[in-house]
C-alpha cells in the first residue's frame, strides 16, 4: 500500500482525508481506499470507499478448501466497498463480481458449509459466467448483537440457500417463464404437454443452455392412481357406450348412464350387481339437487357404485403405467431439445421419479442437479 493520509488532528471533530493504492498480489489487481473520517471519533463520522479489482481466487484456495469443500480451479474478484457512519449509525455497501468461477477437487474439511456450493455457483452465474451480488448491510454500533461480517455471511448464506432451494426461480428471474417449467400438469391417464407447457420448456431450455454445468432430472416413473383410475374409466365408458361410444359417455342421462353400466357389469363380471343398502345419509349426499326423490339418488349411488366395481376389472397393467410414465418424461425431454443446442447428456429419464396428485391433474416436477 501507499498513499496519503491528511488532515490528521489531535482535536476531535476534525475529518481526515484518505488516499491509498496498492496491490493485491501485483500490479494487475489493484487496491485503492479512498475516503473521509474522523481519526478520534470515527463512530460519529465515516464515509470510506474500498475497491479491489482483477484478484485470482486460486489465492483463496486456503479459506476455500475449509469452508466451500472445494478447491478452486478458476476465477476472478472484483469488489467494491463502502462503509457509511454517521453518529453510530453504519450503512454497509458490498458488491461483490465473481467472473468464471470453477471449483477444483473436493476437500474433506470438516468446516465445509452444508450446502451444494457446486449448484448454487451455477445457478447465480449470468449467462456470460458472472456472479454480481449486491449485499447491503444497515445497523447501529450500539447494539452490542450487531457485527458487520457474520451480517454480510448470512446475507450471502441467503442468498445462496434461496438458490438451491428454489433453482427455478432463480433462473427465472433472468429467463421470464422458466420457472413455470418446474411443474408439468398432464391431464390423467394422458402424456399429452398441456397447453402453456412448450413455451415454459423453451424458456428453461434457454436457461439450460446459458448454464451449461446444470443437468435435468424428468421423472419418468409409472403412472399414479389417478392415472390408472382415468385410464379405467376411459375403457369402461368405450365398452359401455359401444356403437354410441361417438357421442361420449357423460352425454347420456342419468337412466341411460346406469343402464349402460349395469349391462357392462354383467357382461364383464357374469353375475347382476348386488348393490348395498345405501344409508338415509349417503342417499342425501349423492346430490345437492333438491328435487331429486329417493329414487333417483339411489339411481345415481348405483351408477357411482357400478363403476367404482368396473374399475378393478378394466385396472391397465403395470407395463401400460409404465410407458405412460416414460412417454410423458420423452415428451417434456423432447420439448427441451426442440429448436435448442442443449446437450441431451444433461437430461436425465429418471425412473425413481414419479408424478404426484395435484388439483386434478398427475404433476410432473423437474429437478436441477
Amino acid at each position: 500500500m501507499k498513499g496519503t493520509i491528511t488532515n490528521i488532528s489531535s482535536r476531535p471533530g476534525e475529518v481526515a482525508t484518505i488516499n491509498l493504492s496498492g496491490q493485491v498480489i501485483d500490479q494487475y489487481s489493484p487496491v485503492t481506499i479512498n475516503g473521509t473520517m474522523d481519526p478520534l471519533g470515527y463512530d460519529q463520522k465515516t464515509d470510506i470507499h474500498l475497491a479491489f479489482h482483477n484478484i485470482e481466487l486460486p489465492v483463496f484456495n486456503p479459506y476455500s478448501g475449509r469452508y466451500a469443500g472445494y478447491a478452486i480451479a478458476k476465477g476472478k474478484l472484483t469488489t467494491e466497498l463502502s462503509y457509511k457512519i454517521v453518529r453510530r449509525a453504519l450503512q454497509a455497501d458490498h458488491h461483490i463480481i465473481v467472473e468464471q468461477l470453477e471449483w477444483g477437487q473436493a476437500t474433506d474439511s470438516k468446516d465445509a458449509v452444508p450446502l451444494p456450493v457446486r449448484l448454487a455457483t451455477s445457478l447465480l452465474k449470468d449467462k456470460n459466467g458472472v456472479i454480481d451480488l449486491n449485499l447491503p448491510v444497515s445497523g447501529s454500533l450500539d447494539d452490542p448483537q450487531f457485527s458487520i461480517w457474520p451480517v454480510v455471511w448470512k446475507i450471502a448464506g441467503n442468498v445462496i440457500e434461496k438458490a438451491v432451494t428454489a433453482p427455478f426461480r432463480a433462473i427465472g428471474a433472468l429467463f421470464e417463464g422458466a420457472e413455470q417449467a418446474q411443474f408439468v400438469d398432464f391431464a390423467p391417464g394422458s402424456a399429452t404437454l398441456p397447453a402453456g407447457a412448450n413455451g415454459a420448456l423453451s424458456a428453461l431450455a434457454k436457461a439450460l443452455t446459458d448454464r451449461p454445468e446444470l443437468q435435468l432430472d424428468i421423472p419418468a416413473a409409472p403412472g399414479i392412481r389417478e392415472d390408472a383410475v382415468a385410464i379405467a374409466d376411459a375403457a369402461i365408458d368405450a365398452q359401455a357406450m359401444g356403437d354410441d361410444a361417438p357421442k361420449g359417455f357423460a352425454a347420456l342421462d342419468a337412466d341411460d348412464q346406469h343402464d349402460a353400466l349395469e349391462g357392462l357389469y354383467k357382461k364383464k363380471l357374469g353375475r347382476k350387481p348386488a348393490y348395498p343398502d345405501f344409508t338415509p345419509d349417503a342417499l342425501k349426499a349423492a346430490s345437492d339437487k333438491a328435487d331429486l326423490d329417493e329414487g333417483d339418488r339411489r339411481q345415481l349411488l348405483e351408477t357411482a357404485w357400478l363403476r367404482d366395481q368396473l374399475r378393478t376389472a378394466f385396472a391397465p397393467a403395470d407395463a401400460e403405467l409404465m410407458t405412460l410414465g416414460q412417454a410423458r418424461a420423452k415428451a417434456i425431454h423432447d420439448a427441451l431439445l426442440a429448436g435448442s443446442s442443449v446437450d441431451p447428456g444433461r437430461l436425465f429419464l429418471a425412473g425413481d421419479l414419479a408424478a404426484e396428485a395435484n388439483a386434478g391433474h398427475s404433476r410432473i416436477e423437474l429437478k436441477i442437479k
